[in-house]
């Protein structure tokens, strides 16, 4: 870091003033519209011109936390403040009164007070404007070269083109700009894209995937975005544009098919190409006609070769496939090596705050339920939610608030629990019945399953053959599903959390899916699952629920046909035992009964079961209302607690052996219970003590067990060892990831738990 930090007019003085030099693209400096900044780009913006200025890192603050900092330079005795005023809609009289009403207080109570303060704003100030802040705001602002209004900032962005690149919203906002980017030959049809872009990149945050594109157009001067509904395929394709456009090229958008491009193609000259949908944004129908498919490729093998072209394209995964299925000369075209499938998963936190920041910032709704956003218990629930998804937010937010709908908040997270908009068009209207039925059946074993299961189920499930199952799965991958090898296996599961919910949705719309499963069973997995949705607590969550009652015939007839199949489920048969003892519990279903009881009266075959199906058996028969079952659970529990007790010898094990016995007590011989803890109890004290005397040197397994352990004891563990309080605090990562969701994270400062993500959300509560 730079320890000399010069005042502003030293290295702004030589700049010229606004003029008609225009920037480094030829266009007028009107065009870097600072309107057209949200209140936190600016504040960006702010600190990467005053780095490049003063030479210096600056810290970026959350908005108000500090008391009038928005950045921030400190070294030993030599703070700077740095206050940062988007003020353009106020106008410069409001500014100045706030500036002597609220920010000049707050710069008298700091503690210890700053050496220098430096105001920039995004108001035109005039000369006496500015003399009449420097002389109240004396010691503080040392010069009117501290004071940094519109003038100087454009004059700087004239002169700086990579912060201008940087902050991209200063010139991908514009019509104008973008019109100026379009080639002339086909501005007449182009002009809806510059409306498009404008309003896009507006909200439009770069991430991993933008630098991943990229690298694709560069290494092959092509690429083609797939992706699914709402993941933001055609903004990335347009930012790509743009970003070729400052460079020089000429962007041409493809509207109809391919001779666009050889129509307005020039030799030599740099030019962009952008095809949106380019197989069609439901089918293939009519897209590909008179040898398309054909001219597509050659395009494509003549702009890699040459280095003044490039090519971006945009299709929706499936329609990608039924490409590749349909037109021979499209599979032999090797398009996988220039496909790139946009990732919603690759967003992190920030990431995702900065999306919902700049689509509350520039929607409609009012400033209360804007302000609503910035705290941490509405929008962590946002950013965190498994369904998160550009368009559904952005097409909430679009639309005028309606309080009646509930809290804004509330609002988004319904939209985001709610997938059926996002995927009842694909699902509905885009795909064949075959397609349909591979996702129907997917979801039939939780959403993951093996390949080779899920085509066995398949044909289990329809009279289709094979090659139905090979050709749906190959126009289905990628975009509503994804195949990955784990070692020698190969699987299929849903692409995204919301694909699971949807369908779970479909199957409680329509209640003869539920039927054609259970008469069609491959698998016991699959009666499991659909049971797991009929007897789900209350508060799972759960988007849907599944009404079996009606069907305990078909129930009783599909887990008889696949109880016993044990190659094609997951489940062990004790956890079957477990499933249909909850199932004839709740419905009469006898000879499933009959089958769970006959496999609990073979000596020794709890033994063989896993942690969670003993715990389950042990539960569901000491309370059983048959008797038959009642009368078995003297001896479930005896092999059960004697499997649980003895699987690990070690002292890791013990501790693991204390847990079961306290999770069960009420099936635990008293006797039994207080020997087990008390040994656990004393590994526990000598844990405490090695750690007091050799952090380093304790097993870190050991650690989790014990803690596990002894928090079983509710709140008691802090009066029997209160010095553990201290190793769980230390033992706790610090990552903020990690405490995402804890007890802990309520009582905990949310800008340490979210980082820029508060800093970034926060800044919405001081909206007007």
């Amino acid at each position: 870091m730079s320890e000399h930090v010069p005042p502003l007019e030293a290295v702004v003085k030589d700049y010229d003033l606004p003029s008609q030099r225009g920037t480094p693209w030829g266009w007028g400096v009107d065009l870097l519209d600072l309107k057209k900044l949200s209140d936190l780009d600016f504040e960006g913006l702010c600190k990467d011109m005053l780095e490049r200025l003063l030479g210096v890192r600056l810290e970026m603050f959350s908005s108000g936390s500090d008391g009038g900092i928005d950045l921030r330079y400190y070294a030993p005795n030599r703070t700077i403040v740095i206050q940062c005023k988007h003020w353009m809609k106020s106008g410069r009289a409001k500014l100045i009164t706030h500036l002597f009403d609220s920010e000049l207080p707050k710069l008298d109570r700091m503690r210890p007070r700053p050496m220098r303060y430096i105001l920039i704003t995004s108001v035109e100030l005039t000369p006496a404007a500015k003399e009449k802040i420097l002389d109240g705001f004396r010691p503080y602002i040392q010069s009117t070269g501290d004071i940094y209004g519109l003038a100087e900032i454009t004059s700087f962005l004239q002169n700086n083109t990579e912060v201008v690149r940087k902050n991209m919203r200063l010139w991908l906002n514009d019509a104008t700009i973008l019109e100026a980017m379009i080639s002339k030959n086909v501005i007449q049809r182009s002009l809806h894209l510059a409306d498009d872009i404008k309003e896009t990149l507006r909200t439009y945050v770069p991430s991993a995937n933008l630098r991943k594109a990229m690298s694709f157009v560069e290494r092959n001067h092509v690429v083609l975005v797939s992706g699914p509904p709402g993941v933001g395929k055609t903004t990335l394709a347009q930012v790509i544009c743009a970003h070729y456009a400052d460079r020089g090229f000429e962007v041409v958008e493809v509207s109809e098919n391919v001779e666009d491009v050889f129509q307005v193609w020039h030799d030599g000259e740099p030019q962009i190409f952008i095809y949106d949908d380019f197989l069609g944004q439901t089918s293939l129908d009519d897209k590909l006609h008179k040898n398309e498919d054909s001219r597509l490729l050659s395009l494509i093998r003549r702009i890699r070769k040459d280095s003044t072209k490039r090519f971006v394209c945009t299709t929706r995964e499936y329609v990608l496939q039924q490409a590749r299925q349909r037109y021979e000369r499209m599979d032999r075209g090797d398009l996988d090596p220039l496909t790139f499938t946009v990732d919603i998963d690759i967003l992190g936190r920030e990431e995702r705050a900065q999306i919902l920041y700049n689509h509350v910032y520039w929607s409609e709704w009012p400033a209360s339920a804007k302000r609503a956003f910035s705290h941490p218990d509405v929008y962590r629930s946002i950013i965190r939610h498994h369904n998160f998804n550009p368009r559904a937010i952005a097409d909430l937010l679009s639309v005028p608030f309606e309080p009646d709908l509930g809290g804004p908040g509330a609002q988004v997270l319904a939209a985001l629990d709610d997938p059926m908009g996002l995927w009842r068009h694909v699902f509905d209207h885009q795909l064949k019945e075959s397609d349909r039925d591979v996702l129907r059946i997917l979801f039939t074993f939780g959403g993951k399953v093996d390949l080779s299961v899920l085509g066995q189920a398949y044909l289990a499930f329809t009279n289709r053959g094979s090659s139905h199952f090979k050709a749906s799965l190959r126009i289905l991958n990628g975009t509503l599903v994804r195949l990955f090898d784990e070692g020698a296996r190969s699987y299929v599961e849903f692409s995204n959390p919301s694909v699971n919910d949807f369908m779970l949705m479909k199957f409680s719309e329509e209640s003869d899916l539920i039927v054609r499963v259970l008469k069609n069973p491959y698998s016991f997995d699959q009666v499991a699952l659909l049971w797991s949705y009929h007897d789900a607590p209350s508060g799972a969550g759960l988007p849907a629920r599944l009404n079996l009652t009606p069907f305990q015939a078909e129930i009783e007839e599909a887990a008889m046909a696949t109880l016993d199949c044990r190659e094609t489920a997951t489940h062990s048969k004790v956890g079957r035992v477990a499933i249909c003892l909850n199932i004839a519990g709740s419905m009469h279903v006898p000879s499933i009964e009959n089958w769970a009881v006959r496999r609990l009266k073979q000596p020794g075959f709890v033994y063989g079961g896993s942690t969670g199906d003993i715990i389950s058996l042990i539960r569901i028969t000491g309370v059983s209302a048959n008797r038959r079952v009642r009368q078995l659970h003297d001896s479930v529990r005896l092999e059960g607690l004697t499997s649980l007790f003895n699987r690990d010898r070690s002292d890791h094990g013990l501790f693991m052996a204390a847990s079961h016995a306290m999770d069960l007590a009420e099936f635990v011989d008293g006797e039994i219970r207080e020997s087990l803890c008390g040994q656990a109890d004393e590994m526990f004290e000598a844990l405490l003590e090695q750690y007091s005397r050799d952090p380093d040197g304790v097993d870190p397994e050991m650690i989790d067990s014990g803690l596990d352990y002894i928090l079983r004891y509710d709140e008691l563990w802090q009066h029997k060892w209160p010095s553990a309080a201290t190793l769980l605090e230390s033992w706790l990562p610090e990552e903020a990831e990690i405490l995402e969701g804890s007890e802990e994270e309520s009582d905990m400062d949310p800008e340490y738990i979210d980082g820029d993500a508060y800093i970034t959300m926060n800044s919405l509560s001081f909206l007007e």
